[in-house]
């Protein structure tokens, strides 16, 4: 009897091992192969499919080569942040494949195509559930939802981000911003009326102060500025750039990535629970009454309204502190790699800085405060961040996991294909904005969006369609207020110190910092 029962489970063992090979090999080699067949049979071109790791470790290779040097600044930042996309593109035309893993990745040079994908959030999803799983915990909340959970989460946001709402704190970014004047006008004067600074750290301190103070009612604590700062490192960790995947079970293993993402992921959940519990204790009737709400209410709005069991408020609690992640990291991110680069890029272009420094001077003067009628009068200002916006927009790219089998421009795309759209080139293509595409002239958007691509739709530095970052306007509003600040108090021209190396961890940011000489006026 015995014997029979060893007999029968380890018949049972074989064929579950059997039935889990069949599968695996079926995910790592029969099913990519079979895809690659169909895209070529249809006439697409791209690369040739490897066992399990696709082109994942060339991908490595070509960031680690980018990286090694840096570039002037003069030259197409597209090979060096996005060289494996620059390659297949140009090897293989404007639609064409490479393998993220198992998972085909299709690249795609047609921005007519991208602003009907992006436009139809049903089909094409977010691609966060198929990223490496370091990022996974960076990416959260509102940006991985789907369906009715999406639309129920951003219309719950969404007043919060009101452009009447957003210009009515502009003196209030200002007050944030001063703290940072006053660090940049002593190192000034104790450099006797110049100094280098690496602007970076203190775009940061600024957006992150701004995100915490006027967005979540939050005292700037030191562990709030060390929350932000972990977060970036997260970010770098994740290296989305190189690593668009994960090994099934990868996460598991006590590697010294995973090891450091698991201990910011602690640090970070706990100062969020406790932010979350303070707000809950410290709720007064009259806050209810007012009717104010910062974002921080907007997401604990179900857990005010009663009791629950401890599984419901811990289901909760979990999905505040998603949306909380992925708001503090967002947030200040985008918005400060965009205020540096727009520094960066007037420090290298002194008639461009004059021209925005009289703009500031003829509007706003020595005024104590600015207000929102002074920020939508800075035209010239707006043409400045837009143009930074289009040479280094924060992201490179846009993502959609296909969520059905379709059918584009002719070929046949199966379920679970990444489409990719590489923004950046889109952005720096002649076709769309003219032989000069690659310099930096604010003039090009004097007289709108349209016409300064001829009529086409190919600006996207924050996404399109019903997912466009919720964050857009704070983060233009927040950048001119900025650049209105220092430009009224300094002149700005780029260290002998400062290498131009763009990279991209999640955003396009300076390799080796932004230092710059800073000139009191």
């Amino acid at each position: 009897m015995l014997e029979v029962m060893i007999i029968s489970a380890a018949a049972v063992a074989v064929t579950a091992a059997a039935v889990w090979l069949w599968q695996f090999l079926d995910w790592a080699w029969r099913r990519p192969r079979k895809i690659e067949a169909m895209f070529r049979a249809q006439g697409m071109k791209g690369n040739s499919y490897k066992f399990l790791v696709g082109d994942s470790n060339d991908t490595a290779r070509m960031y680690r080569k980018a990286f090694s040097k840096p570039i002037r600044i003069v030259d197409d930042i597209v090979p060096r942040v996005m060289p494996n996309i620059h390659q297949a593109l140009h090897q293989h035309g404007d639609f064409c494949f490479t393998w993220a893993g198992p998972r085909p990745r299709v690249f795609i040079m047609d921005p007519d195509i991208a602003r009907d994908v992006l436009s139809k959030r049903q089909v094409y999803l977010k691609p966060f559930t198929a990223n490496n799983k370091t990022l996974q915990m960076l990416v959260t909340g509102l940006a991985i939802f789907e369906g009715e959970q999406w639309s129920k989460s951003r219309s719950r946001v969404n007043p919060v981000f009101k452009l009447n709402k957003l210009w009515s704190i502009v003196p209030r970014i200002q007050i944030c911003g001063e703290e940072t004047m006053k660090v940049l006008r002593a190192s000034v004067a104790k450099g006797g009326g110049s100094a280098e600074v690496d602007i970076c750290p203190h775009t940061a301190i600024v957006t992150s102060g701004v995100l915490a103070r006027l967005m979540f009612n939050c005292p700037y604590t030191d562990e709030i500025k060390e929350t932000f700062r972990r977060l970036d490192e997260l970010a770098e960790l994740a290296s989305l750039h190189a690593k668009i995947w994960s090994f099934p079970g990868e996460k598991y293993f006590p590697t010294k990535t995973n090891r450091r993402a698991n201990a910011i992921d602690k640090y970070v959940r706990g100062i969020f629970t406790t932010m979350i519990n303070k707000r809950l204790k410290d709720r007064k009737p009259e806050d209810v009454e007012s009717g104010y709400k910062d974002l921080l209410d907007v997401f604990l709005e179900e857990l005010y309204e009663g009791k629950f069991s401890e599984k419901e408020r811990g289901r909760l609690m979990e999905e505040v502190i998603a949306e909380l992640r992925i708001f503090f990291f967002a947030g200040f991110e985008t918005t400060s790699n965009l205020l540096t680069w727009s520094l960066v890029l007037l420090a290298h272009h002194h008639e461009c800085q004059d021209r925005a420094r009289e703009e500031v001077l003829q509007m706003l003067g020595d005024k104590k405060e600015i207000t929102s009628d002074d920020v939508s009068k800075l035209k010239y200002i707006t043409n400045v961040v837009n143009e930074a916006l289009r040479l280094y927009s924060p992201g490179m790219e846009i993502s959609r996991l296909v969520g059905e089998d379709i059918s584009i421009k002719g070929f046949k795309i199966p379920k679970d294909t990444l489409l990719t759209f590489p923004i950046l080139m889109y952005h720096r293509n002649t076709k769309y904005w003219g032989e000069d595409a690659g310099e930096f002239k604010p003039d090009r958007f004097s007289d709108g969006m349209m016409k300064a691509t001829g009529g086409e739709n190919v600006f996207f530095p924050f996404g399109w369609g019903p997912r466009i970052c919720i964050g857009m306007n704070l983060s233009l509003i927040e950048s001119k207020v900025m650049l209105a600040m220092l430009l009224r108090e300094f002149s700005f021209d780029p260290s002998p110190s400062y290498v131009h190396a763009p990279c991209v961890a999640f955003t396009v940011h300076p390799q080796f910092g932004a230092p710059l000489l800073l000139k009191k006026l």
